[in-house]
């Protein structure tokens, strides 16, 4: 017998979730293996079609799971890809900057080149975790691809959340990225500007 219910609960980076039928039923456990023909990752509130079934604890899970025929029938168009002009700018403005510090010996001389290094690092780790999301194969950490906007690859990352359309609406994720991007920019700032270190050891 096959039922019909609603996401409510779900768990991407464990694959796993939870499918309530009505208000007063039970919520049935859903791992990501058994939903037939996967073309997209699942969504909160997605309208699924399942059979229940017993695991080996006698405890019930859905299995046999597609998506319904109302979501079938409901097309989501997705909006186009929105990049922020200031943030885009703030990028290359930071980045002249460092070749600029570099150049008056206030930064090493790889320094650029692995700040850019690091840029183009993380673009590829965004495209290789949202091409294996797609997927369901083995996902990225959320703290490397933090490190790595720490490091210096924050530009990239956020080219990368746009045109992927990847984590950036995660506010979690969000909130410790952005921490990332002030970190990164204000101590390369305090190192290559002596004066600003000066003041600011002499203010403490």
């Amino acid at each position: 017998m096959r039922f019909e219910g609603k996401l409510i609960k779900w768990y991407d980076d464990k694959g796993f979730g939870f499918i309530r039928a009505t208000q007063d039923s039970k919520d049935v456990f859903l791992h990501i293996s058994e939903i037939q023909k996967l073309k997209q990752r699942p969504k909160i509130n997605a309208l699924l079609s399942y059979e229940i079934a017993r695991d080996d604890k006698g405890r019930f899970r859905a299995v046999n799971v597609g998506y319904s025929l109302a979501h079938k029938s409901v097309k989501k168009v997705d909006s186009p890809v929105s990049f922020s002009v200031a943030f885009i700018v703030y990028f290359l403005l930071f980045t002249a900057f460092i070749i600029e510090r570099t150049l008056k010996g206030f930064l090493p001389e790889v320094f650029p080149f692995i700040f850019i290094g690091a840029n183009l690092v993380v673009f590829l780790y965004y495209y290789q975790d949202k091409t294996s999301a797609l997927k369901s194969d083995w996902r990225t950490p959320e703290a490397t691809l933090h490190w790595l906007s720490l490091i210096g690859g924050w530009g990239g990352a956020y080219i990368a959340q746009k045109l992927f359309r990847h984590k950036y609406k995660k506010d979690a994720f969000m909130m410790t990225y952005k921490l990332t991007v002030f970190v990164n920019c204000l101590v390369i700032t305090i190192y290559s500007v002596p004066q600003l270190r000066s003041f600011l050891m002499d203010s403490i």
